[in-house]
């Protein structure tokens, strides 16, 4: 690869973690120790220009869904878009679920009245429930299973955390940590995540995997520390997982390893 061209140029976030997943790739095919792993990693999340990030990565070998980065391909560099890897995957994944109706509810035999909370609807339901109890849509984190929830919530100076299966359970609180910000569930984009999860298991390379989990938090990769919505999928023994914001922009995709 031939770096320097733009080298100047700021990048963004996107670029950042385009970087990340060259290097995690790079640790994983034996070209990085994980001591070089873990500190390029640390200064890929601080760099302000293309050039940063060329010192980075110059030396390693690229993975094909990597090519049209514009972290390794400096052509790309002036264009105002966000490149994510693996993105046709998604879109098609996404544009699958839009078709075959993104909207399931309960998994089959389940036995339960509950409504998958990692489908569309199970979702909906979950948040109207939310917003009964507390009076708003405001969370630290939330996790949600297909059965149940668990919520980190700010309460005065103290982080309470609840259990959720159909009503919500006070399980724990803590001190608060004075630097939590909350975020509003309010805006995710429902019938958005609801194409990405009907897709999820074909964006992951795992068509016959199922939705295993939803984590929502604040970002500890990207620099703006913004809210995002991690799909855990799993099946025969291969998981993956994709990151989204709530608006819909893809940030990571993790494929199942076979």
């Amino acid at each position: 690869m031939s770096p320097t061209r733009h080298g100047g140029l700021r990048v963004r976030d996107a670029d950042r973690v385009d970087a990340c997943a060259l290097l995690d790739t790079a640790r994983d095919d034996g070209q990085l120790t994980a001591d070089e792993h873990a500190g390029r990693t640390a200064a890929a999340l601080r760099a302000k220009t293309f050039g940063d990030l060329d010192a980075l990565v110059g030396d390693l070998q690229i993975p094909r869904n990597l090519v049209r980065s514009a972290v390794v391909n400096p052509r790309r560099r002036q264009r105002s878009r966000r490149w994510i890897p693996a993105i046709a995957a998604v879109v098609a994944a996404a544009a699958i679920g839009a078709l075959v109706g993104a909207t399931t509810t309960e998994r089959p035999g389940s036995g339960s009245s509950l409504p998958d909370l990692t489908t569309a609807q199970g979702i909906e339901s979950f948040l109207a429930d939310y917003r009964a109890h507390f009076g708003d849509l405001m969370v630290d984190e939330l996790t949600l299973h297909p059965n149940f929830a668990y919520v980190e919530r700010g309460v005065a100076d103290r982080t309470q955390t609840f259990s959720y299966r159909g009503e919500f359970d006070e399980s724990s609180a803590t001190d608060r940590d004075p630097r939590a910000r909350p975020f509003d569930l309010g805006a995710i984009d429902l019938p958005m995540l609801a194409r990405y999860l009907a897709g999820a298991p074909q964006s992951v390379g795992a068509p016959e995997s199922t939705i295993t989990h939803l984590a929502i938090e604040r970002s500890t990769e990207l620099l703006d520390d913004g809210p995002i919505i991690a799909i855990y999928t799993k099946g025969s023994g291969s998981g993956g997982f994709l990151q989204i914001t709530p608006a819909g922009e893809v940030l990571r995709v993790s494929r199942a390893h076979h």
